[in-house]
């Protein structure tokens, strides 16, 4: 039986092998061409090379134009350029099709080989291996072609000494001031990237010391390589005939602020506030508000961080398209600089409206829509005020329950101030990120119809700031929310009473506390070999409320003997959840990203149970993928098949929660995605009515769900449209055992036609 299926499976691979064979992509290279197939690097003395890695991925990088793609035998997308005939326009489907989708051949006379030879050995010289030589080899198959690149790199030379400049004139004290905090170190390799890091070190120090026409273009290295022992003395110099005001430092002059500047019929009117020409036509602006967000001042010297930290935090107002800053020399004998800052504003106020259509695990699927209302400038000090309505309709096209529906609306409003308010410091602190106090209030309703209805109330007030490019933090001091079932089906009413712990999770949503989370992220360095993701957030609730309760009542609260406030019983709790994401980037089409969520809940004093907006859920689109949203857990529990008919998210309180994913570009925007995900979630405490639910330490370990896929994104830049396809490989909710796939007797066959479950999403999973 073996047999027979081996030879079946080894027939239909040999049918489609040659039905393919054309997706070579060679069969229209003429007889003396050659299709380029790739390139190595290899080194005859790698010993001299002090980083192969990187070394060799810059030379590889040389060699150009890279080969066609190649998946398996096929190169499908030289092939669809060979197959669609030449278009007449170089635009319309045709083109886009044999030119943007399809790739021309790329073949070995494309290839510079004699420059690209002399490149490489360039860089070798670059990274300290003087006197280096490179070859090549091409190698024939056929009709394809690669080249073998061999490198023979000499013993890199060492820095013996570094100098800089002793003149005694005002430019050259400054750059000899700067020879301690130096990036060249004696003792190491030579390597040009570190000498043009020392410039761009020494130029950004200069410009912020008021040498505005000073580049580093200025400066140049000695190295003398005669001192014998492949050793180098190098030495800074300032070149002699740069510009005279580059050799001098600059002060700042009258600084102009136009706060409403246009290029058509502006004729404002000045104002000299506290140092500063304020100029404006229309006075929609308090001064103070765009004055404080200027850390340029009269008589100081230029500083390119006072310079860039100003235009940002304008910016960052939020009521500005543009904001530029303009220097002027205030007479040709004179080292000072006037100013002029262009401010260029948005419209007061805007409306607008999206359309959404959300197709989820759980075979719902409905459109959604948002009309939104803002004001930039509420109190005439940059406040924002906004307005959202939104309402969604989803109903469920296939499954067990075809046809239920559920809706929700919400309104919410929002004053952002560009500031701490009530307090006053930090006012004309340099900030190159403008803090925000955010004011927020809000309700909605949720139907799940012929089950239950949501109603939800929520306001807070919260501090936002950062305090680098890489650091965020948010802290809510009020933050309040309440969630009313106001509504219920007798079935669903059933339901709860047989859950007793699911109906406390539903009754006890009122929730008085404060929140904080903290965000470190250098995601937007796409460059990084390696990027960082952390993100924790802390939930704290009901601790002054029960002081309050406490002291009134006189005696404190528990689970089962509640206080309450307005006639409900107030949530007690602590949830943080953290998460880590850390991707390595191989080259500029593929990486590798890894996940990890660890999160937890304990309930307390008047709280016995998490309010149920407040537990943890597994599964869906941006989770374990080969699950539907919200049903895996909690634990090993198995939901009974009597509530197939009521759609109850599987909730909890602990969260671990990893995903893996290699990702790659096909071509251009169309990308793909290798991925694994792993996670489930856990009750805190015994529950009866869902059995096995409770984490344990002993067992937590042997009941994680596991899936695996493989995804397709359209990344356009500005969206990115997903399509994942996942299949579950191990299900907690079996029997110890049958919980992986291949030991649930399920053949192959029916595992992948039953199994399969397709993700649409907007953006990345993370």
């Amino acid at each position: 039986m073996k047999i027979r299926k081996t030879i079946k499976y080894l027939l239909g691979i040999l049918i489609m092998s040659l039905t393919l064979w054309g997706c070579t992509g060679l069969r229209k290279l003429g007889d003396d061409e050659h299709l380029f197939s790739g390139s190595k690097i290899e080194f005859d003395s790698v010993q001299f090379v002090t980083e192969p890695g990187p070394t060799r991925s810059e030379l590889k990088g040389l060699v150009k134009p890279n080969p066609n793609i190649k998946f398996l035998w096929m190169r499908p997308f030289l092939s669809i350029h060979n197959m669609v005939k030449e278009p007449e326009k170089e635009k319309g489907f045709k083109y886009w099709l044999k030119y943007k989708l399809g790739k021309p051949p790329v073949k070995l006379a494309d290839l510079n080989l004699s420059q690209i030879n002399d490149a490489m050995v360039n860089r070798l010289e670059n990274r300290g291996h003087f006197h280096a030589f490179s070859n090549y080899e091409i190698i024939n198959r056929r009709k394809t072609a690669s080249v073998n690149f061999l490198e023979t790199p000499q013993k890199p030379y060492i820095i013996r000494s570094i100098s800089f400049p002793e003149e005694n004139t005002g430019l050259a004290r400054q750059v000899f001031g700067l020879r301690d905090e130096t990036l060249i170190k004696t003792d190491k390799t030579y390597k040009l990237s570190d000498f043009e890091k020392e410039r761009n070190r020494i130029n950004k120090v200069l410009k912020n010391r008021g040498y505005f026409y000073f580049s580093s273009n200025y400066l140049a290295f000695d190295a003398d390589t005669t001192v014998g022992n492949r050793q180098i003395d190098a030495q800074l110099i300032i070149k002699p005939d740069i510009p005279p005001d580059a050799r001098n430092a600059f002060r700042l002059g009258e600084i102009e602020v136009f706060d409403d500047y246009s290029l058509q019929d502006y004729n404002p009117d000045t104002a000299a506030i506290d140092n500063y020409l304020y100029l404006s036509v229309n006075h929609n602006y308090k001064p103070k508000t765009i004055l404080d967000a200027i850390f340029l001042e009269k008589d100081s010297l230029y500083s390119r961080e006072m310079h860039y930290s100003t235009l940002s935090h304008l910016m960052g107002l939020g009521i500005y398209k543009y904001a530029n800053a303009r220097f002027i020399k205030a007479d040709s004998g004179s080292n000072i600089l006037d100013v002029g800052i262009l401010l260029t504003p948005y419209k007061k106020m805007s409306l607008g409206a999206e359309v959404s259509a959300q197709l989820k695990t759980n075979n719902y699927f409905g459109p959604g829509v948002k009309l939104s209302f803002k004001n930039r400038n509420t109190f005439r000090g940059a406040e924002m005020f906004s307005v959202n309505l939104g309402g969604r309709f989803e109903t469920q096209f296939s499954g067990d329950n075809v046809g239920e529906t559920n809706f929700e609306i919400t309104l919410d409003g929002t004053l952002s101030i560009p500031r701490f308010v009530p307090f006053k410091f930090g006012e004309k602190t340099v900030r190159k990120y403008v803090p925000a106090t955010n004011i927020t209030m809000g309700g909605g309703l949720f139907y799940r119809v012929q089950l239950y209805e949501l109603h939800s109330f929520y306001t807070s007030l919260g501090y936002h700031w950062r305090s680098s490019e890489k650091i965020s933090q948010v802290f809510k001091p009020f933050d309040v929310s309440f969630t009313n079932l106001a509504n219920s089906s007798k079935e669903f009413d059933d339901y709860l009473n047989k859950n007793p712990t699911i109906k406390k999770s539903f009754d006890e949503q009122f929730i008085l506390g404060s929140s904080y989370r903290f965000t470190y992220s250098n995601l937007y360095k796409r460059k990084n070999r390696t990027n960082f993701f952390y993100s924790g957030s802390l939930d704290v609730a009901g601790n002054i409320t029960s002081l309050f309760t406490t002291a009134i009542q006189g005696y404190p609260p528990t689970s089962e003997n509640q206080h309450q406030i307005l006639g409900v019983p107030y949530s007690q709790y602590v949830r943080l959840r953290n998460e880590i994401r850390f991707f390595i980037n191989r080259n500029t089409r593929s990486n590798f990203g890894f996940r990890v969520i660890v999160a937890n809940g304990i309930p307390y004093g008047n709280s016995s149970i998490l309010p149920y907006i407040k537990q943890f859920y597994v599964g869906g689109t941006n989770s374990v993928r080969a699950f539907r949203a919200r049903t895996v857990g909690p634990g090993s529990y198995n939901p009974p098949d009597s509530l197939s008919n009521i759609y109850v998210d599987q909730s909890g309180d602990i969260k671990l929660e990893t995903s893996l994913e290699y990702r790659f570009t096909i071509v251009d925007f169309f990308k793909a995605a290798l991925f694994v995900d792993v996670g489930n979630i856990w009750l805190a405490s015994e529950d009866e009515q869902r059995p096995g639910g409770k984490f344990n330490w002993n067992t937590f370990y042997k009941e994680f769900a596991v899936g695996t896929g493989l995804g397709f994104r359209l990344d356009f830049s500005v969206v990115v449209v997903r399509f994942d396809f996942a299949y579950p490989l191990r299900k907690p909710y079996l029997p110890e055992g049958e919980r992986w796939f291949f030991n649930s007797g399920e053949s192959s066959g029916d595992w992948r036609k039953n199994e399969m479950m397709l993700n649409v999403a907007i953006g990345y999973p993370f």
